[in-house]
């Protein structure tokens, strides 16, 4: 009973892991037609889980896939050929709101056709990355942008979008999340984002200035009520005199 106890229990720890492991490591894989050949990308964000004030960055995986009707894959099944060389042809774009940044990629050595372009995401929001380049001397312009809130890695969409004149979505698995608050991952306090900090520094300088300003109408007024003063006793003492 306790062998079997303990078999359930390892059983169930190895279950939870594996979904914790998938969680952490959410992507979307897309499956194109570009041009004449088939690819399959698959898209996500470094150093899951993505917060806020962490070193994170696009993660970029693209490989040569067989087309529809043959035997090899033709979605995103993770099997292709690597594609290699793709730091010289494309880059990405960042947009968040209405701030936008382009960045290189750089290859990974150990793992062929990927790339990764790293970012310090500092506000939590919604993020787009928009690949534009070229892949295999195919022109490429495709936008891929993060899911609030919870994501699942197994929705699939197969309904094929065409994009471009030479470029079709086949079918999309997955998503990828937007970054969560640094606030949430702290401990044994809450930790506050750079925004946070930035705003609360912003504000006390507001308000050091507005108490500044009011001081020196204070002592304005002040100056100007010794000035009436002396004024008084000048025309008292002619008054005086006068007489």
């Amino acid at each position: 009973m306790k062998k079997r106890f303990s078999f359930l229990n390892v059983a169930a720890l190895a279950i939870a892991m594996f979904s914790l492991a998938s969680l952490a490591s959410a992507h979307e894989h897309d499956t194109f037609k570009i041009g004449d050949r088939y690819y399959l990308l698959t898209v996500g964000s470094l150093n899951e889980p993505f917060t806020v004030d962490n070193i994170s960055g696009v993660d970029l995986r693209v490989s040569q896939v067989a087309g529809p009707g043959s035997n090899g894959a033709s979605k995103a099944t993770g099997n292709g050929t690597p594609v290699t060389g793709l730091e010289q042809t494309l880059r990405v774009e960042l947009a968040a709101g209405n701030k936008k940044k382009t960045l290189s990629f750089d290859p990974l050595a150990k793992d062929p056709g990927a790339y990764a372009a790293s970012f310090i995401p500092t506000v939590q929001t919604t993020y787009s990355y928009r690949i534009l380049g070229t892949i295999n001397g195919s022109a490429v312009d495709l936008t891929f942008t993060c899911v609030p809130g919870e994501v699942s890695e197994t929705a699939e969409d197969n309904l094929q979008l065409k994009v471009s004149d030479t470029i079709t979505r086949l079918n999309k698995v997955g998503a990828f999340g937007c970054p969560v608050p640094r606030k949430g991952m702290g401990f044994p306090e809450p930790a506050l984002s750079s925004y946070e900090l930035n705003q609360g520094t912003q504000n006390l300088a507001a308000g050091t200035q507005l108490v500044r300003r009011q001081a020196a109408t204070a002592q304005i007024l002040g100056i100007a009520g010794i000035l009436c003063g002396l004024l008084g006793l000048v025309v008292a003492g002619i008054a005086l005199k006068g007489k």
